[in-house]
């Protein structure tokens, strides 16, 4: 099990290090960005990134933004977009091989993570989906409509159109059943590729795996 790292101790420790989203609340992101040096067979340490108000300042003022993950290597640059994080990922560890040589091949394995990973992609749009219910649903009380409002500011959700959303996620999946190949082959190719870690990370936005495989707080 990865070793818990204040977000001091993770600044200045050597390594690798990787603060995600905190256990208990579901980030693709962050399980994307885990299993990418989990298959390289990479150890690294967990840091804890958030004060103890859970507030993200200390992180900001060290890496000169708030998102979550942060991928740190040794005293290099920290990364916090998913495509950094592949391409370190591919230069810590040659195997297993995870973005495709030929460039027609990687350019449809990083196109298609981007309508996973990115802005406006699915897990953009299934999160502006759940701020939703979290300020809308009345089984929810004032602890989960504060995340809400929060996550509301920090992303756009009054600018947003809930139905453009809704269409979005179902053209990306639709473009995913599509292209699907026969069970139990790989989404392109024929081995392993980031690819199809992004999708088993993004797919728990559509089925969550069962608690016992992975524990979630109640929101």
């Amino acid at each position: 099990m990865a070793q818990w790292l204040t977000l001091e101790e993770g600044l200045s420790a050597p390594g690798l290090r990787i603060a995600p989203v905190r256990d208990g609340v579901p980030s693709p992101w962050s399980e994307l960005c885990r299993a990418l040096f989990h298959v390289k067979r990479l150890p690294f340490a967990l840091i804890s990134a958030r004060d103890p108000d859970r507030s993200l300042t200390s992180l900001k003022a060290g890496t000169a933004q708030d998102s979550l993950p942060v991928v740190f290597w040794q005293a290099e640059r920290p990364r916090s977009h998913w495509l950094e994080q592949i391409a370190l990922a591919e230069r810590l560890a040659a195997t297993p091989k995870l973005l495709p040589d030929a460039s027609a091949s990687r350019a449809l394995v990083l196109g298609l993570l981007a309508e996973l990973c990115a802005e406006g992609g699915f897990g953009w749009h299934r999160r502006l989906l759940m701020i939703e219910r979290l300020l809308t649903d009345k089984a929810f009380g004032d602890r989960e409509r504060a995340i809400g409002r929060y996550l509301a500011a920090k992303y756009g959700y009054a600018g947003a159109s809930l139905e453009e959303s809704r269409q979005r996620c179902e053209a990306i999946v639709a473009t995913f059943a599509a292209s699907l190949p026969e069970p139990g082959a790989f989404l392109r190719g024929t081995t392993l590729t980031a690819l199809d870690l992004g999708w088993a990370a993004f797919a728990a936005l559509i089925r969550p795996l069962p608690q016992e495989l992975y524990p979630m707080d109640s929101l």
